[in-house]
């Protein structure tokens, strides 16, 4: 079978110089590809968008097509400030990617088409797709998330001028504006595909809205490989909590901060909550007036999945803080491990955390019932470790490597089946 993906990342492709990266999102896709790597009834492609590579390039046998991103004129630059409020300017960047696109596609001659992702501009490769098998898997959903881009309590202004910068200003407008466009983008890429990939009751539920006419297929992540290595976990006698977020405020980093200043403050708690990530506090700290470093919380910047999982090994209790999810894959390897966790009640986390039993949800709008829950936790081992290990079961089953694939490769045959049909 000639598999064919359209990624939001580039995999593991190997770059001729490897950049330092802020952000160690997308492993779960590596994950994939080392599955799939391991068969030989499947020949994969990979199309993702990258500057200065090669059109076409063969790497331990995958075939790599990076498709630079489009340059735009400073004409068109400036023509986005005055239409700021015109979503559908984003389509005159449309043609470029799909006739790119289109030209992968000929080459490669797939026999199923799978694209990961409706959130960038790699998804109009279900739009050039047309008259192949295409099967989307879901990510992220902007169109939904685009109502909490901005958490309570943050105006659109506070947002633009955060960072105090003529310059950044003018950057922080245009992701929102990109946004705004970008969900535009979306709901026409999912009216174009036929067969979506999903994993939560979220996704399926837009899925109902969004694309009405499209078949869902259930079908899960694998994670990284170290986190299925065998491990024990050692609780510290000091109590240890562990977040892993990225940059944007939806991540929910103003929660830490409001959650850690209860758990220190009012309630008189002993601890360290260590924060991995591309986090930068400014913004929040100025926003909740409590500083990090005041209320216990470390920021250890982005780390290997290897030192993750490690760190992980040995603290209390997990929390993710996020306004918005579908499968946060930390979530799941945190779970996996047999760490309890505590997350906020949204999106698809439900699907993963059921409360009282594989973890504890809080609502997004409350610190104080989630530093109860962290309370809680942090003095009933018993409960923490029944918890972590009911989720960890849970987990193992979830992320069965080859029960993941061997769906999969089901779902591609019956998008093939069904197209050809």
């Amino acid at each position: 079978m000639r598999v064919l993906w359209f990624s939001t990342n580039s995999a593991k492709y190997k770059y001729p110089q490897v950049a330092q990266k802020g952000y160690n999102g997308g492993g779960w896709m590596s994950s994939l590809q080392n599955e799939f790597s391991n068969r030989k009834d499947i020949e994969l492609g990979i199309c993702f968008c990258g500057n200065g590579q090669p059109e076409k390039v063969e790497q331990e046998g995958v075939v790599y097509y990076p498709v630079p991103h489009h340059q735009k004129y400073v004409k068109d630059k400036f023509l986005d400030l005055i239409y700021y409020k015109d979503v559908k300017r984003d389509e005159i960047l449309w043609p470029y990617y799909i006739n790119r696109f289109k030209k992968v596609i000929h080459d490669f001659k797939p026999d199923v088409i799978e694209v990961f992702g409706s959130e960038l501009y790699v998804g109009l490769s279900a739009i050039a797709a047309k008259g192949f098998p295409v099967v989307l898997h879901l990510q992220g959903l902007l169109s939904l998330s685009i109502y909490i881009f901005l958490p309570p309590g943050v105006s659109y202004w506070q947002y633009i001028w955060k960072d105090r910068s003529f310059k950044k200003a003018y950057a922080n407008f245009q992701e929102l504006v990109y946004w705004r466009r970008s969900c535009h983008r979306e709901k026409e890429i999912l009216k174009a595909v036929s067969h979506v990939i999903g994993r939560t009751e979220w996704d399926k539920a837009a899925m109902q809205l969004l694309a009405p006419q499209a078949q869902y297929h259930h079908g899960g992540e694998i994670l990284r490989p170290v986190f299925y290595e065998a491990t024990e976990r050692t609780i510290p006698i000091r109590t240890t909590i562990m977040t892993i977020i990225s940059q944007p405020l939806y991540k929910g980093f103003d929660l830490i901060l409001k959650i850690a200043n209860i758990l220190k403050n009012e309630l008189g708690m002993e601890f360290d909550w260590d924060v991995y990530g591309n986090v930068s506090p400014k913004f929040w700290e100025k926003h909740t007036r409590i500083r990090h470093n005041e209320v216990n919380v470390n920021l250890r910047g982005v780390a290997s999945a290897r030192k993750l999982r490690d760190a992980l090994l040995n603290t209390t209790l997990y929390v993710h803080p996020s306004y918005i999810e579908n499968s946060p894959n930390s979530v799941a390897e945190a779970q996996i491990l047999g760490i309890p966790v505590v997350a906020t009640n949204v999106g698809g986390t439900p699907s993963m955390v059921e409360h009282k039993k594989t973890g504890l949800l809080f609502p997004a709008t409350d610190p104080y019932m989630g530093a109860y829950y962290i309370q809680g936790l942090s003095l009933n081992i018993e409960l923490n470790v029944q918890i972590g290990n009911i989720a960890k079961k849970q987990a193992i089953v979830r992320h069965d490597k080859d029960k993941i694939v061997k769906k999969l490769l089901g779902t591609y045959q019956i998008g093939i089946d069904r197209d050809n049909n």
